[in-house]
Order: structure tokens, then C-alpha cells, then sequence
């Protein structure tokens, strides 16, 4: 067992990250092995799990606060939603098992069980979707160019149906579809949800959007577009593309 204990704590990873990297070798790999009453190495994996846990510290943006420059030119500080980089820890302990067992040097980046657009400082790329609250307005950014935008109406402020803030990923997109809540039924051309029933789509009951209609007489938390602007969106968005909203 010492030949096989040589060959594990000779094994060195070099996980590499945005702005660093965590290297993993004998020091911390000898911790983790152990000998069974068979005297058999055998790997601790909850040490390994908070290993890999901590490594999420450097690799995970999901759930991260992040800092979005807006199209008016401010920097915002934008949390919560379900976007990002998610380490699929499970795996990855399995995965530093069959490296170690073989004595592997190497370099790599975790498994993931959700992924995003980029590994930059800003992991939302330049795709997205701008929802700025105050202002009532939404831009469409596909690969760095302005799509479309416009003045939207968003959840009703005074009935605590204000749209919640964070960054989404859009979950799918959908044609002639039936929004229901208690007491409605509507049906919409488009509809593109992000964060749960929370979605974009036309709002042709609407002939005014965008000022301070969304204090009082604002969405169930929707964004309701004008019919050009939802279709344009629909027309040029795919599924996972970030939603920002602050």
C-alpha cells in the first residue's frame, strides 16, 4: 500500500480560474486518504466534497451578486436569480478519485451541472436582456448590438406584484400561449418565461407603456411589451439567454 499511497500523493491538479488557480497536491491529497480494516486505501469524501466546495468559492457565479453595467452607462450591483456557473460537486469528487488513482498530473476546469455564456469577470457575455425597473424600459443586446428595445410595464407595485430583481436565464420561449393566475385567463402570442411564471410577452389590452404605470396598475410581475417588441425579442432570443433584472 505504500507503492499505491506514492503513486495517489503524486498526482498534482491545477485547476484553473478567472483571475487564479488552485493547485492540488500531496499536502491536501494525503488528508483525504485513509486505510480500511482490509487495509485498503480508501478516499474520505467529505473532506473531498469540502474541497470542492470551497473551490465553487472561485468557479460558481450562480446566485453571485454581480456588477452590470447598464445601457445608461451606471454600474448596478445585481443579485439573486438562478444564472450562472454551478459546480457539479458529486461528480467532480468522482471525478479526482480516477485522477488521483492514477497518479495524473493535470489541468482542468470542474464539471458543471449548469453552465453560463462566458468564464470572464462578467459570465453574462453580450447576450442578454435589460429590464431596468425604474425606468420602465427593456433593451435586447444580441452578440454586442442593440436588437430592439422600448418601454414595458412591469409587476404591479401597490399589490406587492412588483417584478423580483436578479439575473435568469430564459427557460424556453413559446407561441400562442395561456397565461393563468387566479382569476385570468390570456392569451398571448409570445411568451418567454425566465423566473418561474415570470415572463415576457405582448400586451395588446395595454395602448400605454413604460412611465409610472407599474406603481399601481402594473403586471401579475410579467413584463408586458408592446406586441412589436415582444415579437422581435421572440424572433431572435434561444433558450439560456441571461435576463437581467434591476
Amino acid at each position: 500500500s505504500k507503492i499505491l499511497l506514492d503513486k495517489y500523493t503524486a498526482s498534482k491538479i491545477t485547476y484553473t480560474f478567472i483571475g487564479g488557480k488552485a493547485i492540488l497536491e500531496a499536502s491536501t491529497i494525503h488528508k483525504w486518504l485513509d486505510v480500511n480494516k482490509n487495509l485498503e486505501i480508501v478516499f474520505d469524501k467529505n473532506k473531498m466534497k469540502n474541497y470542492v466546495d470551497e473551490l465553487d468559492n472561485n468557479y460558481n457565479t450562480f446566485g453571485k451578486q454581480r456588477n452590470f453595467v447598464t445601457s445608461l452607462g451606471t454600474t448596478v450591483k445585481v443579485s439573486g436569480g438562478d444564472y450562472g456557473w454551478l459546480v457539479n460537486n458529486a461528480v467532480e469528487v468522482n471525478d479526482l478519485i480516477v485522477a488521483i488513482k492514477k497518479g495524473q498530473v493535470i489541468t482542468k476546469r470542474p464539471k458543471y451541472t449548469q453552465i453560463a455564456e462566458s468564464h470572464n469577470v462578467n459570465d453574462i457575455g453580450n447576450t442578454y436582456v435589460e429590464i431596468n425597473i425604474a425606468k420602465q424600459h427593456l433593451w435586447f443586446y444580441k452578440n454586442g448590438f442593440l436588437v430592439v428595445q422600448g418601454d414595458v410595464v412591469t409587476g404591479n407595485v401597490s399589490i406587492n406584484d412588483g417584478t423580483p430583481t436578479g439575473v435568469y436565464k430564459l427557460k424556453y420561449k413559446e407561441k400562442d400561449a395561456t397565461l393563468r393566475g387566479e382569476g385570468y385567463s390570456v392569451p398571448v402570442a409570445e411568451f418567454m418565461p425566465f423566473n418561474g411564471g415570470i415572463g415576457i410577452h405582448p400586451a395588446t389590452w395595454r395602448n400605454k407603456f413604460g412611465g409610472s404605470i407599474y406603481l399601481t396598475n402594473g403586471s401579475h410581475g410579467c413584463i408586458n411589451s408592446p406586441p412589436n417588441l415582444a415579437k422581435t425579442i421572440y424572433d431572435n432570443i434561444d433558450a439560456n439567454t441571461a435576463i437581467v433584472c434591476y
